[in-house]
């Protein structure tokens, strides 16, 4: 069937873009971990801190923070109210979520097609403490862009998926529920 093979299309991009994501979130943290405790050494045995650690910080955690935020609605992770969804069956579940999804992609579209003006403005300036010259668009605005565009093309294959095929399953597997994520029974 067509809209399965579309529906798989779709998928397997997204879930290559979720691989991707995952590796430089290690990346950016790894970076994070080992610039910050080289920086604890530098300073306080050798008395000559390194004078771009803080700022490159600073900047690894902006992409964190959508990069993570990108890998998070993929995972259909995103911020819901339990209480209210437990009063809905299979069918409004999946209505609430096309609506939200609709949503999403029209905020996300929006962000991605203002960014790049955005970005040409902030790039007219560049780091202060880095080794090298980088506009200061590449750690706000750029993060923003990816963002906004990758977040609004899942949701667009979030949306084929649930109007299509009527499926409610996300396109990248979640992690494996923790033990505090299991909802406790009254006995």
């Amino acid at each position: 069937m067509l809209a399965k093979r579309i529906d798989g299309f779709f998928a397997g991009i997204i879930r290559i873009i979720a691989r991707l994501e995952i590796s430089a979130l290690v990346v950016a943290m790894t970076f994070i971990i080992v610039s910050i405790a080289l920086q604890t050494v530098t300073r306080y045995a050798f008395g000559r801190p390194i004078t771009w650690v803080e700022e490159g910080a600073v900047y690894a955690f902006i992409w964190i923070t959508f990069v993570g935020a990108s890998y998070g609605a993929k995972q259909a992770r995103l911020i819901k109210v339990e209480l209210f969804s437990a009063n809905f069956g299979e069918e409004g579940l999946r209505k609430i979520a096309i609506v939200s999804h609709f949503f999403i992609f029209l905020g996300c579209a929006y962000l991605a097609w203002i960014s790049p003006s955005v970005i040409a403005i902030e790039g007219r300036s560049t780091t202060i403490a880095l080794p090298i010259d980088v506009p200061r668009s590449w750690f706000y605005s750029v993060p923003l862009f990816y963002f906004a565009f990758v977040t609004a093309f899942a949701s667009l294959a979030r949306l084929f998926r649930l109007i299509v095929l009527k499926d409610r399953t996300p396109l990248v597997e979640p992690f494996p529920v923790e033990e505090q994520d299991i909802p406790q029974t009254a006995s």
